[in-house]
């Protein structure tokens, strides 16, 4: 849901098959998102070379599921996911709580672009500081890469604690991180190195997690690869199709004063149902 128009910050243009030009990812401020789903900058839509969508925004089930991009539930008490907070020992409540995430300032250096971001709490304060570095590349006609990383520090001289309802009492909810949310597809197929299914890869902790699926305009095949950390994958198929790295799966992480926090992925984005360890290789 919208109370705006979002702002367009940047557009990833690449080419696909026979040469023809496509938009495979758009990134907005959010400002359009209501205060109770956290406006907060994201990607969509993303698409394939093939022009398949594989991201969705805001989704009726979901209002503040926005696309491709990091979203935490606790932020020193502040709800920067959205919607009710999960309150221990009581479960979710609707609660006024919620902050949001603003843009400070950016730079693009040819296909790469840098955003300086300021996490903030219900009453403007900042709370959190990150840098956001986003580039995209192609990897022939049939796929691309985005690589993302997300530097993490905090606005003043306290440590600033990250959680959810994985850290916060709800065992196997830790969600909160990168999150990636997909639109409506069918014959869902999610594994990692380790593990096939929702069940084996929800909580587990591998390389990479590759989604694939049958979506409105084809199939398609998202690998999403984590480098330097290890934090858990969070994964939704029954309920809602969804895949993410948990930033905290069952303890809050901490951003101590002058030692930044850091979270980096690739992700390969795929026309039809490809072998993940060989977009890997690409």
């Amino acid at each position: 849901m919208t109370t705006a128009r979002d702002q367009v910050l940047h557009r990833w243009e690449l080419r696909g098959a026979g040469g023809a030009p496509i938009v495979v990812a758009t990134e907005t401020d959010g400002g359009g998102t209501a205060p109770t789903s956290v406006p907060r900058p994201s990607l969509h839509p993303v698409r394939t070379l093939g022009g398949t969508v594989v991201s969705a925004d805001h989704p009726d089930d979901h209002d503040w599921h926005s696309g491709v991009g990091v979203a935490i539930p606790d932020v020193d008490g502040v709800n920067c996911w959205g919607g009710p907070t999960y309150v221990r020992d009581t479960g979710y409540v609707w609660r006024d709580d919620h902050g949001r995430v603003t843009v400070e300032r950016a730079a693009l250096d040819g296909d790469t672009r840098t955003t300086e971001l300021a996490w903030r709490g219900h009453d403007g304060r900042p709370l959190l500081l990150e840098e956001r570095v986003t580039a995209c590349r192609g990897l022939g006609t049939d796929a691309w890469e985005l690589r993302t990383s997300s530097t993490f520090r905090t606005a003043g001289s306290t440590p600033v604690r990250l959680g959810g309802p994985g850290s916060n009492g709800r065992a196997g909810a830790g969600y909160g991180g990168l999150f990636w949310r997909f639109p409506d597809c069918a014959d869902i197929d999610v594994r990692t190195a380790h593990g096939r299914g929702e069940t084996a890869v929800h909580g587990s902790v591998a390389p990479w997690v590759a989604w694939s699926a049958d979506f409105a305009a084809g199939p398609a095949t998202v690998v999403l690869q984590a480098f330097g950390h290890a934090d858990p994958w969070f994964v939704r198929a029954a309920e809602y199709p969804a895949i993410g790295s948990a930033l905290a799966w069952s303890t809050a992480a901490t951003v101590w004063p002058g030692v930044p926090l850091v979270r980096a992925f690739r992700a390969v984005v795929a026309d039809g149902r490809a072998d993940p360890v060989a977009l890997l290789r690409r």
